[in-house]
């Protein structure tokens, strides 16, 4: 599967297109949603391994990987890392899906950006284990190993 929820763009798209978005959106909630967007993206890169993030995986492929992400999420002793963005690390994973909800609501590419922010956050909950589990990022160790499964 390759669209990213209801946005009507393939993930490829969306990465391109927000990629771009970068040298309009250079401040406010739509820099955060940019920055946000693709922070994530290369956090399902890492996680995907050598493969990179360009497909919704499904079936068995997305059973697989969500199974090596609960599995370290299992191992864990202490709590995974907050997500760093390059330029502003203010939003945090709880603030991006409000971010993701108010850009959502909005018109235009702010819209845009916001239902494929939505689409990463629902993709990411698949992956941890349901509705709302996406809440912290593993470890660089720990996604080394689900990319190596």
């Amino acid at each position: 599967m390759t669209e990213l929820g209801s946005s009507g763009w393939t993930v490829a798209e969306a990465r391109g297109v927000i990629a771009q978005l970068r040298h309009v959106a250079t401040e406010g909630p739509e820099y955060d949603g940019v920055e946000l967007f693709l922070a994530l993206c290369e956090y399902l890169d890492q996680l995907y391994g050598g493969h990179g993030f360009d497909v919704l995986l499904v079936d068995q492929e997305l059973a697989g990987l969500a199974g090596a992400v609960r599995e370290q999420r299992s191992r864990r002793a202490g709590a995974g890392e907050r997500l760093e963005q390059p330029v502003n690390s203010a939003v945090t994973l709880g603030e991006g899906r409000a971010l993701a909800g108010a850009l959502e609501s909005a018109a235009g590419w702010q819209q845009q950006l916001g239902l494929a922010l939505q689409a990463l956050y629902t993709y990411l909950d698949q992956l941890y284990g349901g509705p709302g589990a996406f809440t912290e990022l593993l470890t660089s160790e720990e996604r080394s190993r689900v990319a190596s499964r």
